[in-house]
């Protein structure tokens, strides 16, 4: 089975990789785009993930900052191409924040309420979030797949079976708003997932991709291809090092 979602990875600082929440899906140039971090503008613009599209629908699973840092840059680009794009409202989506960053509704974007609007590619359910917030867990409807989002979830306390995809956030030490290797057992074991339908994604550091591979769980593609780079650039530098300490030792 493939990756319908496209996860936009940021760029590497000390060995880590700028964890953006952001991924998207596009056809026939429509672009859905989930969360919109740190990063993203930069990383649609390596990847050309913006060619050929001509409508964007936003949605964000958890208003805070990682969610939403590159919202008001990322709009500024669709601007300049003749786009305006439509938010999807939620309850976890807070206006008020989004007016505080200048983006302004009807100006900048088209507010979009799921139901009045017969948005059916998409249905909204609600997690506690770590800060009192509520996370939004996301199905979506895509290329005749029933796909399940974690956004952000430490916890899913209802039955998720029967999706064709799942996307989990995954981290390297047990965290409110992430799934260890115990949380991934747990729920797969529960919900009758199959290994090849199950994606962990949102991964920060190569030890988060290293326990990932020795459960045999699957990473988000460009997730695992960034982190395995970060992974060889640091072995090469410690055997560069050891290399150098040797020469001196034997001087």
């Amino acid at each position: 089975m493939s990756q319908t979602l496209k996860f936009l990875v940021g760029r590497e600082h000390e060995g880590q990789v700028n964890n953006n929440k952001s991924c998207y899906f596009v056809k026939n140039g429509t672009m859905i785009l989930l969360n919109c971090g740190k990063g993203v503008v930069d990383a649609m613009k390596r990847t050309k993930a913006l060619v050929g599209v001509k409508d964007v629908f936003i949605v964000i699973t958890l208003s805070n900052k990682e969610h939403l840092y590159d919202l008001k840059k990322f709009i500024e680009v669709l601007k300049r191409a003749g786009i305006k794009p439509k938010m999807i409202e939620s309850i976890s989506l807070d206006k008020n924040l989004i007016k505080k960053m200048k983006i302004n509704e009807d100006d900048d974007y088209q507010l979009l309420e799921p139901l009045q609007n017969n948005v059916k590619w998409i249905n909204f359910l609600a997690v506690p979030h770590t800060n009192k917030k509520l996370s939004c867990p996301v199905e979506l409807y895509l290329d005749d797949k029933k796909i399940f989002y974690g956004g952000d979830c430490g916890i899913i306390p209802f039955s998720i079976e029967n999706y064709d995809e799942y996307y989990f956030d995954f981290g390297d030490m047990k965290e409110e708003y992430y799934l260890d290797v115990e949380d991934i057992k747990k729920l797969v074991k529960k919900n009758k997932i199959k290994k090849q339908q199950l994606w962990l994604v949102h991964l920060q550091n190569v030890q988060a991709l290293q326990n990932a591979q020795k459960i045999g769980m699957k990473v988000a593609q460009e997730e695992e291809r960034k982190l395995t780079q970060i992974a060889k650039k640091s072995t090469a530098k410690t055997i560069a090092k050891a290399t150098s300490q040797t020469r001196e030792n034997q001087k």
